[in-house]
């Protein structure tokens, strides 16, 4: 780690304030997430696969908002290991977390297999992100904490097969709108569960982001057929859900732009796969916790 980033992590260290962790930080919309709360003088950790590109991101932040409170930590979804890593090092800081926003999400154009077995884009933007969100939870102080699912409005053209968590057909788009789905049902669970301990789990759906995930895909003009071209956004405004669902001292909502937000468990369908999902999920998660 360089010498500017060991800077700012000393600084980050010593203010003490609950951290607001945002991962696939730079990415289209969560660079103007972390701008966004940067500005409003929160202390952030950028949690980037690529950490060059999030201490460079650092350094923008600070220059633009003055906010010297951020630091950029390694964060690698397609593995447990690599996520239990990352909490380590947060752990290090020795600062409780205010808010854990889950941004980050892939779309593969071609199936591939995680170090742990599972269909990359599941691992990433489900399993891995599930069990980051219960690793972080020890950190929240006790008032409790924000988790917040970024989801997409495809998961309305999927529904989970039976043999979920692992992918038996791959489709590129398929798959995406399963994990999505997985990720905004399971977050009905944890809603539940965590309110007690003052744990708000919300939702946020931005619509569709025209960011690199879609930009150079060949299926984007199948997504604007089936979902609609007025609902490609700009990361600017997919933001706007994000921020409402952190803001919101609401659990177990999907929040959209402006005023629009719904129930999460509105979504619930059919009772027995819901049941199952929850069930497999923590069976995979609780393999991966402390004992």
């Amino acid at each position: 780690m360089n010498k500017d980033n060991n800077t700012t992590e000393q600084a980050a260290v010593s203010s003490g304030k609950p951290l607001y962790i945002v991962t696939g930080a730079t990415g289209a919309m969560g660079k103007v997430i972390c701008k966004r709360l940067a500005a409003q003088g929160k202390p952030l950790i950028l949690a980037c696969r690529d950490l060059e590109k999030g201490e460079k991101l650092v350094k923008e932040l600070i220059s633009q908002t003055l906010n010297n409170d951020i630091t950029a930590l390694h964060l690698d979804l397609s593995s447990f290991a690599r996520v239990k890593a990352f909490v380590a090092e947060l752990t290090e800081l020795k600062r409780p977390v205010a808010a854990l926003i889950n941004n980050s999400a892939v779309l593969p154009r071609r199936r591939k297999t995680s170090v742990d077995g599972y269909e990359y884009t599941i691992q990433v933007n489900f399993l891995s992100t599930v069990l980051l969100s219960m690793l972080v939870m020890p950190l929240f102080p006790e008032k409790g904490g924000r988790i917040v699912m970024t989801t997409s409005l495809m998961r309305n053209l999927t529904s989970l097969p039976y043999e979920f968590p692992a992918v038996n057909n791959f489709v590129p788009l398929t798959t995406y709108a399963q994990s999505k789905l997985a990720l905004t049902l399971f977050s009905i669970y944890m809603s539940t569960t965590l309110r007690t301990r003052h744990v708000t789990v919300n939702c946020a759906d931005p619509g569709i982001i025209n960011a690199g995930m879609l930009t150079l895909s060949h299926w984007l003009d199948m997504v604007r057929d089936r979902v609609g071209q007025t609902l490609i956004h700009n990361p600017e405004d997919g933001a706007i859900a994000v921020m409402r669902a952190l803001e919101s001292s609401d659990t177990g909502f999907i929040f959209k732009g402006l005023d629009r937000q719904m129930k999460t468990s509105s979504l619930l369908k059919n009772r027995e796969v819901f049941i199952k999902l929850c069930n497999d999920t923590m069976r995979i998660i609780k393999k991966e916790m402390p004992a």
